[in-house]
């Protein structure tokens, strides 16, 4: 090999290295940024449900209460904590799922997308989701208020049993799974003469299979959250009991809930992630 011919392959190694790395700044970018397009409206639906569940407070009341309020103090509301909770958890899933596929697509091949793709946001996905959810529970099952431009109060942080943990565990993969892989196989079994397009199967299996995840999803919610708040030795059919009138409104809330999640947040992050990416190619 010639000086020459070493110079070249230096060369494309660097710029291959200065790409990939373009490319992982473009899908930090696209998941930031989708995810505070989304964060707020999630902050507002899963307060409404800890409360319903922990305090019994009316669902339509409290999401009047923090719609109001965000909207009369919205500086006070973007700088509250559950908002940065929310923000982390979908930021981290975002730019996972997209760094997993840009590192799968240029080392392994279009095969290990889909793989490496699942079980990079399933380890990342799930325990910020049950983080995400103690925290909501410490801040807002003894019904402390989170107002704008007030500080939150918190409760003494408890311990966690381990059926509440199983449970949560079991909710949210259920809810990966209806998000990243459900998805693609419904997409796929949809008949060309049904629909041609594999843009709009994509589409709409998108905004609809997570949503329909969530009525297997949301029962198991509430019962994880019963587990958290009464920390006692109770049969499961009491504790199905005590949240089973809770269930139609849950559903309802996780499943409007999860279209800008899974369903609009996803999509958002698909586009800027094209965007970003190419712009950071045509920089370097």
């Amino acid at each position: 090999m010639t000086p020459a011919d070493t110079q070249k392959g230096l060369e494309s190694k660097k710029q291959q290295s200065c790409s990939l790395l373009g490319q992982l700044a473009g899908d930090l970018a696209a998941g930031a940024v989708s995810a505070m397009l989304i964060s707020p409206a999630i902050t507002i639906l899963d307060r409404a449900v800890v409360e319903r569940t922990t305090t019994g407070r009316p669902l339509i009341r409290g999401l009047v209460s923090q719609l109001r309020s965000a909207i009369r103090r919205p500086r006070g509301f973007f700088l509250t904590r559950p908002l940065g909770i929310v923000w982390t958890l979908y930021a981290a899933t975002y730019v996972t799922a997209n760094a997993a596929t840009t590192v799968a697509e240029r080392y392994d091949g279009a095969v290990a997308v889909g793989t490496a793709t699942f079980a990079s946001t399933l380890l990342v996905n799930v325990p910020l989701g049950v983080w995400k959810d103690l925290r909501f529970a410490e801040i807002f099952g003894s019904g402390a208020s989170l107002e704008a431009g007030k500080a939150v109060t918190t409760t003494a942080p408890r311990g966690l049993p381990r059926a509440a943990t199983a449970t949560f565990l079991l909710r949210d993969a259920v809810t990966i799974f209806g998000s990243f892989t459900l998805p693609g196989w419904v997409s796929s079994a949809i008949p060309d003469s049904v629909m041609v397009s594999s843009h709009a199967k994509t589409t709409i299996t998108q905004l609809t299979v997570p949503v329909v995840s969530q009525l297997v999803a949301s029962p198991i919610h509430l019962i994880a959250l019963d587990y958290y708040e009464r920390q006692t030795r109770l049969p499961l059919s009491n504790r199905v009991a005590r949240t089973r009138g809770h269930v139609p409104s849950t559903v309802v809330m996780r499943c409007v809930r999860i279209i800008p999640a899974f369903g609009i947040g996803c999509l958002a992050n698909l586009e800027l992630r094209t965007f970003f990416q190419g712009w950071a190619s045509r920089m370097t």
